[in-house]
């Protein structure tokens, strides 16, 4: 009897868990890719313009950028965790919530079609929504940077975590072993109010400069950048690049100018993986307690 009431106090708390990791990320929590590439809060770190950019003699464009992981769990990846800051710390609204264009991309390696860094391939998968869970993670200050212009164009201090669950009917299933490319950029577009689930809402401008957080966790090789065309801003659609993917590197003046950009994001476990995994812990547990006695 003790057993069973052990269980099932400890099937609530991995539940109460579970619910958590859908929330959000914190450092020692479990990943499902290489390792987690934590946001560079150390003086040294960037932050990558990803969103609605303006080139001089063209049409309007949203700027993609994407990092390589090394798949480490095959199944679906349902909850996706990253970091970011926006230029100048400027937010519209407070309550606005901001929306995300998502990609998963396959891998073409160095060297393959005479390109010297690896880079995305063929897109596989895409996401057009809100996190579940936006938060402040760190205070740090730190330069913008637009690769546009190869230069620091501002300052923010304000870095943000954002976590997202994808339902796992929607979800792209990756298999162990394989590299993969993540790629995010953020929409000209927020919901009001804080509402989300509201079919009826207007989307507003936000006039938000949004920036992927760079991180020191190197893997592999660099972050890359690229600019899509106009009719795709916005539309949750996996967008062709235009002119390539380029590396990113660190920009003249940096105390790191020159070396590999990487980027700050984890990808982790469907909060099913877990509760089954604490699930036969304890029942591991319940039984080794019953032969005990």
């Amino acid at each position: 009897m003790k057993a069973a009431r052990l269980v099932l106090l400890l099937a609530a708390a991995i539940g109460a868990l579970v619910s958590a990791a859908r929330a959000d990320w914190n450092v020692g929590d479990p990943h499902k890719m290489h390792y987690p590439q934590l946001p560079d809060v150390f003086g040294t770190g960037l932050n990558v313009l990803a969103g609605p950019i303006t080139v001089p003699g063209s049409m309007p464009a949203m700027k993609y950028l994407a990092d390589d992981f090394l798949c480490t769990r095959s199944g679906p990846i349902t909850d996706i965790h990253f970091w970011g800051s926006y230029l100048n710390d400027y937010r519209y609204e407070e309550n606005d919530v901001p929306l995300f264009n998502l990609a998963i991309y396959a891998d073409i390696p160095a060297g393959q079609g005479g390109v010297s860094y690896s880079r995305p391939g063929q897109p596989l998968w895409s996401w057009y929504g809100a996190p579940q869970v936006e938060r402040l993670w760190a205070v740090s200050d730190e330069g913008f940077f637009n690769p546009n212009l190869n230069q620091i164009v501002g300052m923010d201090s304000q870095v943000w975590q954002y976590n997202f669950y994808v339902p796992r009917e929607q979800a792209f299933v990756q298999e162990a072993g394989t590299t993969y490319w993540l790629g995010i950029s953020h929409s000209a577009d927020v919901y009001a109010d804080g509402i989300v689930e509201d079919t009826d809402v207007t989307l507003v401008d936000s006039g938000w400069t949004y920036g992927w957080k760079s991180s020191l966790d190197y893997w592999n090789d660099d972050a890359v950048w690229t600019d899509v065309p106009y009719p795709y801003m916005g539309s949750g659609e996996i967008p062709p690049p235009v002119g390539g993917w380029q590396e990113l590197r660190y920009p003249v003046g940096h105390p790191l100018e020159g070396q590999s950009i990487d980027l700050s994001f984890v990808i982790t476990p469907e909060p099913a993986t877990l509760c089954l995994l604490g699930l036969g812990a304890v029942g591991l547990l319940a039984r080794r307690r019953g032969e005990k006695r």
